[in-house]
């Protein structure tokens, strides 16, 4: 897909899937990374891994690639990183959904930021819409990704409606359906945060899906807040 095509698919539909951005060699290097090659059954995933040297160094060449693209500022940072392990043995659906928290470094005083939480030590929030249109995810599949390896299943153009209610979000999705990312070794799916989006448990028992996924945004995030981790 060229570099328009992706800027389009991204402000229309809310995603764009961009095929062969990382060659076989590097992927073959990134999934000889101890976090990555943990046994299938040890973990579903790490939400950590911006702490790996590896891990930072691929963030900031993926950020390189989609700032040329024009799809992300040249300042924009790596906010976090997460691996997302399904297999047969550790296998799971996600019901639709939008990706509303983001992960901070300490609290703040602002009424407009909603739902804390902690996981692992990390203080995470939920800010408002305008916030959240400004960040980009971005998916690298380390493993061929088809129909039975439960991949996202995303509702195109959902991300221009804000925050939704899950009424709002069903509706959405019977009035316009699901696309479901397949993917091979290698391609990104990039998206935005408020993109609905759900997957279903794999079905086949000796595929594995693998996926890394990058949180970008401003460097500057507003509402008193600051990156808990920012590459």
């Amino acid at each position: 897909m060229a570099t328009a095509e992706l800027g389009d698919s991204l402000d229309r539909r809310g995603f764009a899937q961009w095929p062969g951005a990382i060659g076989p060699a590097q992927l073959d290097a990134l999934c000889a990374q101890p976090a990555v090659a943990a046994a299938a059954d040890a973990d579903a995933g790490d939400r950590e891994l911006l702490r790996e040297r590896w891990c930072g160094e691929l963030a900031a060449l993926l950020r390189a690639r989609l700032a040329a693209a024009g799809l992300l500022a040249a300042d924009a940072v790596a906010a976090q990183c997460t691996l997302f392990r399904k297999s047969a043995s550790r296998n799971w659906k996600v019901t639709l959904h939008q990706d509303l928290s983001i992960p901070v470094a300490a609290p703040a005083d602002d009424p407009r930021l909603q739902a804390w939480s902690r996981k692992r030590g990390r203080h995470f929030v939920q800010p408002p819409a305008e916030l959240l249109q400004r960040l980009l995810a971005v998916r690298l599949h380390l493993d061929d990704c088809g129909a039975g390896d439960g991949p996202l299943r995303v509702v195109a153009g959902s991300h221009r409606h804000g925050r939704l209610d899950a009424a709002a979000a069903q509706a959405l999705r019977a009035a316009h359906g699901e696309t479901a990312c397949t993917a091979a070794r290698g391609d990104l799916l990039i998206m935005r945060p408020l993109l609905l989006h759900a997957s279903s448990k794999a079905t086949r028992p000796e595929g594995r899906r693998r996926v890394l996924h990058f949180l970008y945004g401003p460097r500057e995030i507003g509402y008193s807040l600051h990156w808990s981790t920012a590459i």
